[in-house]
């Protein structure tokens, strides 16, 4: 009987243990539960900003390209008098100043040749 009692007595200290175990156990998750559940409103919180910031971005740049159509709209040739001018205003520059624009041809001669060689051996 003895022997009972000291097996009994180890499964109720053992039971106690398991039953302190488990508080502790129960009582971490529940941390770890509070800070997931703070962290998720951060992030969540933060994600909110991060989307009117990437929205306020979207505005701007959109509203910049209608400014820049609508300069380049208004610089823009709209009649045939104001085309040939615009050419005239070219030529001239060619005349008084040649040597940028032979460069810039034969720049632009020499990568077109370059890639309709790379296109014919492709």
């Amino acid at each position: 009987m003895a022997r009972n009692n000291g097996v009994a007595a180890s499964a109720s200290q053992l039971k106690e243990t398991l039953a302190e175990s488990g508080r502790a156990v129960a009582a971490q998750a529940g941390e770890v539960r509070h800070t997931l559940a703070e962290s998720g409103h951060t992030l969540a919180t933060q994600a909110g900003e991060v989307k009117d910031q990437v929205a306020a971005t979207a505005a701007l740049a959109r509203d910049k390209a209608g400014e820049v159509v609508h300069d380049l709209a208004v610089k823009m040739p709209s009649s045939s008098q104001e085309w040939e001018a615009a050419g005239r205003d070219v030529m001239d520059s060619v005349r008084r100043n040649p040597r940028p624009w032979v460069v810039g041809a034969a720049v632009v001669t020499v990568v077109w040749w370059l890639a309709r060689k790379t296109k014919r051996s492709a």
